[in-house]
């Protein structure tokens, strides 16, 4: 327990340390060679990126938001469904309504990365990053830590989730919408909140329910025990 209170300190405090270098520098040592590198390796795929990262905008968002519902729900019952909207709804407001205009930062230089269009508004964290952390990041940290489903389906959902956030990640670089320090930042906030939510939230709400559920299923069987009776 004690070791686990330290990891949860020493990664909160270094996404404080990223919060609050990012207020200070444009962008960060890497930035710029990683960009460059991403876009390199993704020529002509501006329309696909562009694609890609409609899918975190209205109305698509409800779509992936309502997926993110249903898989929590398949994954560990409907109380992981309500908090999987938390974990939306907590994020987006947190890094989009709070943090964004805080640290305001400046969105990519077009001086020095390929920026396609002209992206308006601050750039950290990412808002594409946040909703897409807050939703398939949830997905992938319930797989990790909750061990109902059989291997094959936890496997097949943690995949898909990782690629499509691997993928979101080398979307927003290539059209040089965000500089990756942004986009990682926003999966490290919507990640450690979806993972507080899972760790230590929802054990404390099944256990809590578990009581009422075991009264209400001891009531059926007695109902069942009576209809067999007469």
């Amino acid at each position: 327990m004690y070791k686990h209170k330290i990891l949860w300190i020493s990664s909160l405090t270094f996404v404080v340390v990223l919060l609050i270098a990012g207020s200070q520098f444009p962008y960060f040592p890497g930035d710029v060679p990683i960009t460059k590198t991403v876009q390199f390796l993704t020529p002509n795929s501006e329309q696909i990126a562009k694609w890609i990262t409609s899918t975190a905008k209205m109305p698509l968002r409800l779509i992936l938001l309502a997926t993110t519902v249903g898989l929590a729900w398949f994954l560990s019952g409907w109380v992981a469904s309500i908090l999987s909207m938390i974990s939306f709804g907590g994020s987006f407001a947190l890094g989009d309504f709070l943090l964004k205009p805080m640290l305001a930062r400046p969105r990519p230089d077009s001086d020095l990365i390929n920026v396609v269009g002209s992206p308006s508004g601050f750039s950290m964290p990412s808002t594409f990053g946040i909703i897409y952390a807050s939703t398939l990041g949830f997905i992938l940290l319930l797989v990790l830590v909750n061990k109902k489903r059989s291997a094959t389906a936890r496997v097949t959902i943690g995949a898909l989730c990782s690629v499509l956030l691997l993928v979101g990640f080398g979307a927003r670089v290539t059209l040089g919408a965000h500089w990756p320090s942004d986009v990682i930042v926003a999966y490290l906030i919507a990640g450690m909140w979806g993972l507080f939510l899972i760790e230590i939230v929802l054990p404390h709400l099944n256990q809590m329910l578990a009581p009422k559920q075991n009264d209400l299923a001891s009531q059926e069987a007695e109902k069942s025990k009576e209809k067999i009776k007469y």
